[in-house]
C-alpha cells in the first residue's frame, strides 16, 4: 500500500509543484507565515522538520523564518522538485531526504519545530507517524499539523455516486485516489477527536485546535482561477492541531 501511495504522489509531483509554488508566490504564503508564527516555540534557533516537504512550501517558509530546516518526503519526484524550486527560488541551507514518516531517520529530539500539512490523511499508519512525530520532537517543542478527513469525504461522495473532478488531475488519478484512501483506516476516524486522543496518549502536554482554520487560510487570488489549492468540504472541512511535548 504504501508503494502504491508513492505512486499517485509520485505521478502528480509535477502538477502538484505547479499548484504548491502557485500557492507560495500568492496570498497563502503570508497567511501561513502570521498563523506559524503565532505558534512557534519562543527558544531560538528553531530546527525544523518539515514532514511531507512536497515541492518545499513549509521548508521554505521556515527559512525565511530564520529556522534550520530539513525536509523529507516518500517520493524522490517531489524532492526533486523541491531542489529545483529552492534553486529557482534562491533557497540554500535547507536540507532534503527521502524518508517514510512512519519511520523517520532521526535521532531522538532532534527537532523543537515540526510542521506537516495534508499528509497524516495519506498514510497507512498516521498513529504510527505521530508516534515517531512525538520521539524526534525535543520536550518542549511544537507540532502543527493542518489536515483533514478528505478520504472520508471522497468516500461519502463516491457513495453518492458523484464523479470525481479535479482541473489538474486526470480521472484515472482521482478514481485511483479514492480507492486509496477508501483503504486506509484513518478515513474512518471521527477527526482531529482521534488526533487529540493519538497525541494525548502519547504524552504531549498541552493541544490547541482551530476548526475553523479555513476561514484564515483563503487567498482572494486563488478564487479567480480556475483552482484552488484550499480544497473545502462541508462534511470534512480543513482543521489545525498544535501540540506541545
Amino acid at each position: 500500500m504504501q508503494e502504491r501511495i508513492n505512486d499517485y504522489w509520485t505521478e502528480r509531483a509535477d502538477e502538484f509543484s505547479g499548484l504548491r509554488m502557485h500557492d507560495f508566490e500568492g496570498g497563502l504564503r503570508q497567511i501561513y507565515t502570521k498563523i506559524i508564527q503565532e505558534h512557534m516555540p519562543a527558544s531560538r534557533p528553531l530546527k525544523v522538520l518539515d514532514l511531507g516537504t512536497g515541492a518545499g512550501f513549509f521548508a521554505f517558509i521556515m527559512r525565511d523564518l530564520d529556522c534550520e530546516v530539513t525536509g523529507i518526503d516518500y517520493s524522490h519526484a517531489m524532492l526533486m522538485n523541491a531542489e529545483s524550486n529552492a534553486r529557482n527560488l534562491g533557497y540554500t541551507g535547507i536540507t532534503l531526504r527521502q524518508m517514510d514518516a512512519q519511520q523517520l531517520d532521526f535521532p531522538d529530539a532532534s527537532f523543537n519545530f515540526i510542521i506537516t500539512r495534508n499528509v497524516t490523511w495519506t498514510l497507512p499508519d498516521p498513529q504510527k507517524a505521530y508516534s515517531e512525530m512525538y520521539r524526534v520532537l525535543a520536550p518542549g517543542g511544537t507540532l502543527l499539523n493542518f489536515d483533514a478527513n478528505y478520504g472520508q469525504a471522497f468516500k461519502q461522495a463516491d457513495e453518492r455516486g458523484e464523479k470525481p473532478s479535479h482541473p489538474t488531475q486526470t480521472q484515472q488519478q482521482l478514481r485511483e485516489r479514492n480507492a486509496i484512501a477508501k483503504s486506509l483506516y484513518i478515513c474512518k476516524k471521527k477527526r482531529p477527536q482521534w488526533d487529540v486522543e493519538v497525541l494525548l496518549s502519547l504524552g504531549m502536554k498541552q493541544i490547541v485546535l482551530d476548526l475553523d482554520i479555513e476561514k484564515r487560510i483563503y487567498d482572494e487570488k486563488n478564487k479567480l482561477i480556475d483552482y484552488s489549492t484550499v480544497w473545502t468540504s462541508s462534511t470534512s472541512p480543513l482543521f489545525m492541531v498544535c501540540a506541545r511535548k
